[in-house]
């Protein structure tokens, strides 16, 4: 497993970092199992960490399971501003909920800081400056090591990274996006020309299409697949994915089909290619395991050739 530099910083990740979205805390609650998912990716070199406040019990559960860990052997992040409860005071980027939603994630954790906070979702309700403000000051008292935004809007990072420059202080690191071969949004909507411009990291979130492009799907809907437990976990967004990009996902997997080559190993080594780090999730550590293995695999320069060729389309 390689470590990259994040943006410009002086920090480092693992190639791949594990997330905890819809996952850990919201499709189980198991310690045991939560445990062996973290010890596998531990044993596999993984030293980074995702998850969120609105993740279900996922940072509590993750923060039991990094325990047995040396607090400087990895990079945790987490994330405020999504809305956590009814009223105003429990959703956003002003000051005082993000002030209370880190003292809130530090506990669930039982850290005393994280590497990394996100910005987790724009909001054009609160000033920049004040945005930048309060994660600066985070970082001044020792909270957070960095901060960082996720599926914020070109128009919003321009301005943000405008006003750290003319008040002088620390701008996000990295921007964390869905991002995949089936969804290109950051391709084209302008923000990772911004980040590869002005130096920032991308993270991309469900990275295989939520399994869509393994090929499971193919013949139907597998039993404990993300489709089949959208009840469960509350969230029905996978099908919706496939019917919005079904042309372009089915093109890819015949592509990886006629190349014999593990269609979610090529969804891997693609984001790399693009300089793109992948969250990456599981249900059970053997899922991991052969996730892992698509960093390694042999892939023919032919099939990068027309996967290029519709993704130019």
């Amino acid at each position: 497993m390689k470590y990259v530099r994040v943006g410009k910083s002086g920090l480092k990740i693992t190639e791949i970092t594990f997330g905890t979205a819809l996952t850990i805390g919201t499709e189980f609650n198991e310690e045991k199992r939560v445990a062996e998912l973290i010890d596998t990716a531990w044993n596999l070199g993984i030293r980074s960490f995702d998850t969120s406040n609105n993740y279900g019990e996922a940072e509590t559960l993750l923060g039991r399971a990094l325990r047995r860990y040396r607090r400087e052997e990895y990079v945790i992040s987490t994330k405020g501003s999504w809305p956590i409860g009814e009223t105003p005071f429990h959703r956003g980027l002003s000051r005082k909920h993000i002030l209370w939603a880190i003292e809130e994630s530090l506990k669930k954790l039982k850290l005393d800081y994280v590497d990394l906070y996100y910005a987790h979702r724009y909001d054009p309700e609160v000033s920049m400056e004040e945005i930048v403000r309060t994660f600066n000051y985070l970082i001044n008292i020792g909270k957070i090591r960095y901060w960082a935004t996720s599926e914020w809007p070109i128009e919003a990072l321009e301005e943000c990274h405008k006003v750290c420059d003319e008040l002088k202080l620390e701008k996000p690191i990295l921007e964390q996006s869905i991002y995949s071969y089936a969804i290109t949004k950051v391709e084209k909507n302008g923000v990772k020309k911004f980040c590869d411009e002005k130096g920032i990291s991308i993270l991309g979130f469900s990275p295989l299409a939520q399994g869509l492009l393994t090929g499971k799907y193919r013949k139907g809907i597998p039993e404990n697949s993300r489709i089949a437990k959208r009840k469960k976990i509350n969230y029905s967004k996978t099908l919706d994915i496939y019917n919005q990009n079904k042309e372009r996902i089915d093109k890819y997997l015949e592509i990886c089909e006629k190349y014999k080559v593990k269609a979610h190993y090529v969804a891997i080594q693609w984001m790399l290619r693009k300089n793109i780090f992948p969250v990456m999730g599981a249900s059970r550590p053997e899922q991991l395991i052969d996730n892992v293995k698509g960093l390694e695999a042999k892939i023919p320069e032919e099939l990068w050739k027309e996967l290029d060729k519709i993704n130019e389309e």
